[in-house]
């Protein structure tokens, strides 16, 4: 429905008043039809927002289908250029007496930019212009009062939506699905072919005589079959061949429709295949119409076979994807010249998998104004990420009344899966006081390993450092050893130093309560209730005072905990919170709140060797942006230190309801520097923040600490969680209690702040180690290492090789991988210590596909002769690099372009291009989902 402005009275411009991009990984599987390997790309977010002269608001969103090899945008050149761009839009007006050509030559002037760098690919950034014209055209129309449909021109109405892919090949399974009334079965269908070309044709035979059958009313739609580009020109002749004489003969529908039955690169082949089919369909009085159907191009290909086509005669469809030719209003031009040339092609406008509801959106509208657009792609992968907004409508039949693409961003989702922000104008950053966040040098090499692995894996670092030599089992188990042969076992849940039992005492928070007392050192007063005792514990809590605490009498990383607790009511609440966790059916305690700031001080043998003031989760007003804003940026920053990255702040109902508390809402705005904190807890892993502060530690708490430890027998590491007022100051001067021990507390908690001076923990924690058990280190840590790797498991056949080697070039290491047997491969690395003990670590994870099983690393003298990093034998290093095996067409065949294509059929997948896609984008980020995030409590 059009909803424009009355003539006279429709804004002449609008001034953009900011510019916002966020990139996000797509969370949904991309498969290869013939491999389990799940590419995830990233898409970009952009989100602009305006005011006319009269001041009122508008917003225009829009998204950026990033894909390397097909759109020219590799993050690492196209996410600075979309940061310059939004920069400069800043400002500037957009006239909306004309808007198209205004955006037309903004887009163009993007497009130089853009080209001006010999480095980058031709049409670079494809994909990133597009997601700023589509958000200033979704602007221009939401000011206009208007919809993107009708700021570009509506034709039509929604033209065929692309049909669903029916996945059965036997015949019983082929007539039970016609068997019933769906309303599928009277639209087109596509089958995906094998690459047998005699089972296939006689699958696409089965499926029409089974549906001409059972429904005759559906015989006469169309029948579609997508090769994915696996026939040789020879195959393809015959199946053009049999195609034409079965439709003739009535065994095919009239329409016939072959897609992708030659291999990518091969249009002018498959011109000549439609000509072929045209020559055939001549000689039959029943006109059959085979039509041919390639894969999409990029601007500068489709462009050519508009023209050649049309020449020849040979053009009969055409998939249009906007993202891969330029953009909206390309698309546009594009499909006028195909008019132009071919009045009869048949348009398809598809976009990539990984389509948000700003993509599907999009499409729809420029459905509607593109020319000869016969089949529309429909599905939005990433449904949840973007809402309408306005007035929603009850009934079907109800036009939903929209401006521009009439959606707005849906942060409650983004804030945990953002991976990158920029805002402009820049808000200030806010800082603890005058210090600012830390930065950290190996970030890059650690951030792969994930939260849970970081922890043994800074242990194995120092031990390498120190001279040990190590043997990896998995992401959590460690054996290092001397050269003597001295050998001693780290797994991350049951540090060394600390025995089994000492370990279960401290995980049960009575039993600690107990000893602590005993031990003359300051605890809470609390007792533990049975589940089920809710008014018992309410009573208790009057008894002893509120504002109390809850928390689970067994527990970790502060699940089910809640502090502050400052009314009955409040507590009410947090116990019927407390029994939807995971320890909801276990007991619980309740105790006094102690008024101070949490912190977490660290214990070696018999001194204090860190400290760390835990913050909770919190944001901070700039006036400018909502709650969730600045969610995602603490989140997006987060990203910047190697062990609080993946430990985000969540949106949950605990967040929710500690904002509300104060009075804010997820879309509230803050005034500038109000701080609100979103839980009561100050765990890391809830997305809190650490302040390092041992230097200014009193003595006297030190001597608690130690004291604290001592007394649960057999603990020779802990982390003491101390309630202080003012860590500055003598116990006996403030109020404070020492709450819990924790005897596997997080290394890198004191190793990698956010605030105050990263001690490096792990080290003294390896040499504490090797005086407890008798291993000979070096006391000097190495700058560089020269180890040998012998990694044995699952690694055949899977790029394990290139892998490795891929990702040891990228760390700047020299050396070699090769493989030395059926189950094993050996290397030889050489540089800075943080990026080769974490190639070690990486080394038990490997590709997606891969499952090594052990890497051992020993230390070696002798010198390399490469400077640079090689696989020696890649002739048996089997697989491309990511998991996924070559079909037949090699691997730039094996996933299916079109089954993006899906409406109702269940997983896309895309051009195998993809699979380089995961050389730039999921080097790190697959290694992330093989890593079960299971940390220990922080």
């Amino acid at each position: 429905m059009r909803l424009s402005i009355p003539l006279g009275t429709a804004p002449k411009r609008v001034t953009i008043r900011s510019a916002e991009a966020v990139t996000f990984r797509v969370p949904m599987d991309l498969k290869a039809e013939d491999s389990q390997r799940t590419i995830a790309p990233f898409n970009y977010l952009v989100h602009l927002t305006a005011a006319t002269a009269g001041g009122k608001e508008v917003s225009g969103l829009g998204e950026a289908q990033s894909r390397p090899h097909q759109t020219g945008d590799s993050h690492e050149h196209s996410w600075p250029f979309l940061d310059e761009a939004l920069a400069r839009l800043v400002g500037e007006e957009l006239d909306l007496r004309d808007p198209l050509s205004d955006i037309r030559s903004r887009i163009r002037a993007l497009e130089t930019k853009a080209g001006e760098s010999e480095s980058l690919p031709v049409f670079p950034f494809r994909a990133t212009i597009m997601g700023i014209e589509t958000a200033l055209l979704d602007l221009a129309a939401a000011a206009l009062g208007m919809t993107v449909a009708d700021l570009l021109g509506r034709r039509r109405v929604m033209p065929t939506p692309i049909p669903p892919v029916l996945r059965h090949r036997d015949a019983e399974a082929i007539d039970r699905f016609f068997s019933g009334v769906s309303p599928r079965q009277r639209r087109p269908l596509r089958l995906l072919g094998t690459g047998d070309v005699e089972a296939d044709l006689e699958h696409l035979r089965h499926v029409a005589t089974s549906r001409s059958r059972l429904h005759r009313s559906s015989a006469a739609q169309p029948l579609w079959m997508n090769f994915r580009g696996r026939l040789d020109v020879e195959q393809a002749h015959h199946v053009v061949r049999t195609a034409v004489q079965w439709s003739a003969e009535g065994q095919l529908p009239k329409t016939v429709i072959l897609q992708n039955p030659l291999p990518s690169e091969a249009h002018e082949e498959t011109m000549e295949l439609q000509r072929l089919a045209d020559e055939l369909a001549s000689g039959y009085t029943t006109s059959p119409d085979v039509r041919l159907l390639a894969r999409n191009a990029g601007p500068d290909v489709t462009a050519d076979l508009v023209k050649s086509g049309a020449a020849g005669g040979g053009l009969r469809m055409i998939n249009l994807r906007p993202a891969q030719i330029g953009g909206v209003l390309r698309t546009l031009e594009l499909a006028e010249e195909i008019r132009a040339h071919s009045p009869q092609a048949q348009v398809l406008l598809t976009h990539f998998p990984g389509a948000s509801r700003i993509t599907t959106m999009l499409h729809r509208d420029m459905a509607k104004a593109v020319p000869n657009v016969e089949y529309l792609s429909t599905t939005a992968d990433v449904e949840k990420r973007f809402r309408v907004s306005g007035r929603r409508s009850r009934w079907r039949r109800t036009p939903l009344l929209r401006l521009g693409l009439g959606l707005q961003p849906y942060y409650e989702d983004l804030v945990t899966q953002a991976r990158a922000r920029v805002l402009h104008p820049t808000p200030p950053q806010p800082a603890v006081g005058n210090k600012r966040p830390n930065t950290y040098g190996d970030v890059d090499y650690i951030s792969p390993i994930g939260a849970y692995a970081v922890h043994g894996h800074i242990v194995e670092r120092e031990a390498l450092a120190h001279g040990l030599n190590s043997w990896r089992f998995n992401k959590s188990s460690i054996v290092v050893s001397d050269t003597a042969g001295t050998q001693l076992p780290f797994r991350t849940t049951r540090w060394p130093l600390s025995g089994v039992v000492a370990a279960s005492v401290a995980r049960h928070k009575e039993a600690t309560r107990i000893l602590l007392k005993r031990a003359g050192v300051p605890v809470p007063e609390g007792r533990t209730f049975h589940e089920g005792d809710h008014g018992l514990a309410v009573q208790y809590a009057q008894r002893i005072g509120f504002p109390v605490v809850l928390k689970p009498a067994e527990g970790s990383m502060g699940v089910g905990v809640t502090a502050n607790i400052r009314s009955e009511s409040e507590l009410d609440t947090a116990l019927e919170m407390f029994s939807k966790t995971a320890h909801g059916n276990n007991e619980f305690i309740v105790e006094k709140h102690i008024n101070g700031g949490d912190y977490r001080i660290m214990v070696i043998g018999d001194h204090v060797a860190a400290a760390v003031e835990r913050i909770p989760a919190n944001v901070v007003g700039d006036g400018v942006q909502t709650v969730g804003q600045l969610i995602m940026e603490k989140n997006v920053a987060r990203r910047a230190n190697p062990h609080l990255g993946p430990l985000k702040i969540r949106w949950d109902a605990a967040a929710e309801y500690q904002l509300h508390k104060v009075g804010y809402g997820f879309d509230s705005v803050l005034p500038v520097g109000e701080r609100v904190y979103l839980l009561s807890t100050n765990n890391l892993t809830q997305g809190g923040e650490s302040i390092e502060i041992l230097d200014d530690l009193h003595p006297s708490i030190q001597e608690a600490c130690v004291k604290a430890v001592q007394a649960v027998p057999g603990m020779g590491y802990c982390g003491v969680d101390f309630l202080l007022e003012d860590h500055t100051k003598p116990l006996e001067e403030q109020d404070a209690a020492i709450c819990e021990l924790n005897a596997m507390a997080a290394l890198p908690v004191a190793e990698y702040p956010v605030y105050g001076t990263p001690r490096r923990l792990s080290e003294q924690f390896v040499f504490e180690c090797a005086d407890a058990f008798g291993l000979q280190a070096q006391a000097q840590r190495a700058e560089n290492l020269n180890l040998r790797l012998t990694i044995r498991g699952g690694i055949k056949g899977v790029g394990y090789g290139r892998w490795f080697a891929r990702r040891a070039a990228r760390s700047g290491l020299v050396g070699w991988v090769k493989s030395t047997g059926e189950r094993e491969a050996e290397a030889r690395i050489y540089g800075p210590t943080a990026a080769a003990a974490a190639m070690v670590t990486v080394a038990i994870l490997g590709p997606p596909k891969a499952a090594p099983e052990s890497v051992k690393a020993i230390h070696v003298q002798d010198d390399l002769d490469t400077v640079e990093f090689v696989l020696l034998n890649e002739a048996a290093d089997e697989g491309n690099g990511t998991g996924i095996e070559p079909g037949p067409g090699g691997a730039a065949e094996d996933f299916e372009e079109a089954s993006n294509l899906e409406s109702e059929g269940g997983s896309v997948s895309d051009d195998l291009n993809e699979s380089e896609v995961a050389e730039e984008q999921l080097d790190a980020e697959a290694i992330e989902d093989k890593l079960e995030e299971t940390p220990d409590d922080r």
